[in-house]
């Protein structure tokens, strides 16, 4: 059984008024996790953390004003105040606010597959996204239909923030791979940029939306789009670069792959922190390039439940010889057809658990 699912429509105060009303008991396991981690990363108490995220009102009134209303509908609809729900959708940044900026944001493996490779010409876009696997009982999934002339959203998203991993009618997928520096951040929160890019129609809108303001902290996007293309867009404090497959495929962990990025002095944190990632990276190059035929959705399934180091492996599983604080495993595996729209959707592990079939 996969996430919690609704169907929602209406003005962005209304779309977030259903989610809110819908997801209470998701959003408080959100708040909860949250209130630890913050703790925990940065010594910032919930209220702390709550006062401090009114300090991004105004970069996100001047990116997308609607964005707020949204949060707004969230918050009376669940009961929570809106800074709580402002702090959830800041969580990427509020956690840098401490001691220990440079902690991580999620170790995931993603996947693209462009018509060229793709069996009769289908284009993918694959991802195991990896972070605290208490989380899975506070993850929701919605198909968002807007009045506001943007396209549909399918979103999987921790309930209460309203732009994550998703798949548009318009064609535009995203997935996320966290990145770090050793430069503290501020700008924008990464999740508006998410929904940004959400509400774009093309590859270019996209980069763009996700471009033009600073971001509150590093990041990669995996981006592919109904066309056939893939791209991948790894965006760093100053500055971002734009990567594209070879032969057809273009796989992406949690290290900067671009040679120009990060720019001196700053260094890429993230390879310290998940030495794995190379090994992901590798790993899943080498079976997707292993593929004697066109490449398929089942392939690349394979491919996201390969347990080759484990348990830091493509299909993630906690490691019990950490710290309890730092255990991450694979949350959700989505493969998205970008050809026929449709959504493949594996809730844990997909060792584990069988994919659901939606459409966007």
């Amino acid at each position: 059984m996969n996430f919690p699912y609704i169907e929602i429509e209406g003005t962005p105060y209304e779309i977030g008024f259903q989610e809110g009303e819908s997801f209470k008991t998701q959003i408080a396991g959100s708040i909860a996790c949250y209130k630890v981690m913050f703790k925990d990363y940065s010594d910032l108490s919930w209220d702390r953390a709550r006062e401090l995220s009114r300090q991004f009102i105004p970069v996100i009134t001047e990116y997308n004003p609607d964005y707020l209303e949204e949060m707004k509908g969230i918050a009376d609809g669940s009961g929570f105040d809106f800074e709580d729900i402002l702090a959830l959708n800041c969580r990427s940044e509020l956690v840098f606010v401490g001691k220990e900026f440079d902690r991580m944001d999620g170790g995931c493996t993603s996947i693209g597959v462009s018509s060229e490779a793709g069996a009769s010409g289908n284009a993918f876009l694959a991802h195991n996204w990896d972070w605290k696997t208490s989380q899975r009982s506070s993850m929701v999934m919605m198909k968002i239909r807007q009045k506001n002339g943007k396209p549909t959203i399918f979103m999987v998203t921790e309930a209460g923030i309203i732009g994550k991993t998703g798949f548009n009618s318009a064609g535009v997928a995203l997935y996320l791979n966290a990145l770090s520096t050793n430069q503290a951040p501020g700008g924008l929160p990464l999740h508006m940029a998410m929904r940004g890019i959400l509400d774009c129609e093309t590859l270019t809108e996209a980069v763009k939306a996700a471009t033009r303001m600073p971001l509150g902290c590093c990041a990669n996007f995996m981006l592919g789009h109904k066309n056939g293309e893939c791209i991948d867009l790894e965006i760093e404090n100053e500055d971002f670069d734009v990567l594209y497959p070879r032969d057809g495929i273009i796989v992406h962990t949690n290290h900067f792959l671009s040679p120009r990025l990060p720019l001196a002095p700053r260094k890429d944190t993230t390879k310290y922190k998940l030495p794995d990632s190379f090994i992901r990276l590798g790993r899943a190059e080498k079976l997707m390039r292993s593929v004697d035929s066109k490449i398929t959705a089942g392939d690349i399934i394979e491919v996201l439940s390969d347990h080759v180091e484990y348990p830091c492996s493509i299909c993630r599983h906690d490691d019990l010889k950490a710290e309890p604080g730092l255990r991450m495993g694979t949350v959700f595996s989505m493969v998205v057809n970008l050809t026929s729209g449709d959504i493949y959707f594996c809730k844990g592990n997909p060792c584990e658990n069988k994919y659901e079939q939606y459409h966007i």
